[in-house]
């Protein structure tokens, strides 16, 4: 008998307690639930959700960790030692960035299924007592914590797997995961959970351990839009959604007008414009070379949208989900609530590419 097979035998039935209601997505386009994430009027903040220290099993020191984030120009990171409680306030306070509160649980649930989960803010020690997966992922969403899904890909996980939990998010790129084995991408997990919850949220991360012979780090970060670099103004815009997440390329604007929708870039080579299932819309520069403008038009009976802009050499970057239903707590446990005003942009006058559609 696997230990998940033990762990499954009499334990709690989380995915009945706290289980997301489906969104029913037959029948609904999204006039009737634009709920757009972003307002870029505040400022950006780079940061890194996953990273692990000495205090677990990577092999770097905090200070350390900090100061090599800080000299790649980050502004946040979090700390996610497995199992860990947060380190104390007198040593977060001399860092030379933000460090959030973070730990990563991990252990099977009740199906005999093995997750990983990236838990960020009201982290305590009862989190971590007795190593107990499903004990503890009820005590974070009890404590209102924001869940991320770790690397579905690289551990195995299906779409079925994912949504038995309140998951604020998804990691859809993981650069430990990418870089050790091709496992780093979880885009096809995302778009499969986003027919059922169309505002969940796209994580960038490292996943750092700086292990002897694997130096995998600044691969992959999200860019966060509020007003100061403190842990409530920061946590506010993540769960609101106003971040997008990238392995290079920087969106300079996102701006949402009717249908139309309009972000300005780093120059790039592509962007899509990503609905549900086989749905989208690709602009290239492959005749007239890179490009710095996209305009799209969003269909009225997409459910989901999303944009993807990819550089020269094929790094990519990702905007969180242009809209959603409204979520309550009735029906969906109040995750979390996107911004419902007009994007502001300060868009330049540039030639714009006209959508063509994905074959």
């Amino acid at each position: 008998m696997t230990s998940c097979e033990l762990s499954a035998i009499g334990g709690k039935d989380f995915s009945k307690s706290h289980r997301l209601a489906f969104y029913d997505t037959d029948n609904h386009n999204h006039k009737n639930a634009m709920n757009v994430h972003y307002s870029q009027e505040k400022n950006w903040y780079k940061g890194n959700l996953h990273l692990h220290s000495t205090k677990s099993d990577g092999q770097l020191t905090v200070a350390a960790l900090a100061e090599k984030y800080a000299a790649a120009n980050f502004d946040f990171i979090a700390l996610t030692d497995h199992w860990q409680v947060p380190e104390p306030a007198v040593q977060k306070n001399d860092a030379p960035l933000l460090i959030l509160d973070g730990t990563e649980l991990d252990g099977c649930d009740e199906n005999g299924v093995y997750h990983h989960v990236v838990v960020i803010g009201a982290v305590t020690e009862l989190f971590v007592a007795g190593r107990d997966f499903i004990q503890a992922m009820d005590r974070a969403v009890k404590n209102g914590s924001l869940l991320i899904w770790a690397h579905p890909h690289w551990t195995g996980n299906s779409f079925d797997d994912g949504v038995r939990y309140p998951f604020h998010g998804l990691e859809v790129y993981n650069h430990v995961s990418h870089c050790e084995n091709g496992s780093g991408s979880s885009l096809a997990h995302w778009d499969s959970m986003l027919e059922h919850r169309p505002d969940l949220l796209g994580f960038a991360t490292d996943d750092a351990h700086f292990a002897e012979g694997e130096p995998y780090w600044n691969g992959g970060w999200i860019m966060v839009n509020c007003e100061n670099r403190t842990e409530r103004d920061l946590l506010t815009a993540i769960r609101s959604g106003n971040f997008y997440s990238s392995q290079g390329p920087d969106f300079k604007t996102i701006t949402c007008n009717g249908d139309m929708v309009t972000v300005t870039t780093s120059p790039i080579m592509y962007a899509r414009l990503i609905g549900p299932r086989r749905e989208g819309y690709s602009i290239n520069g492959l005749d007239s070379g890179s490009f710095t403008e996209a305009v799209f038009t969003v269909p009225p009976h997409w459910s989901t949208a999303r944009i993807e802009i990819e550089d020269e050499q094929g790094k990519l970057a990702w905007t969180n989900p242009l809209f959603g239903r409204n979520s309550t707590k009735e029906n969906c446990l109040e995750l979390h609530a996107g911004f419902s005003h007009p994007v502001i942009s300060d868009k330049k006058e540039t030639g714009h590419h006209e959508n063509n559609s994905i074959q």
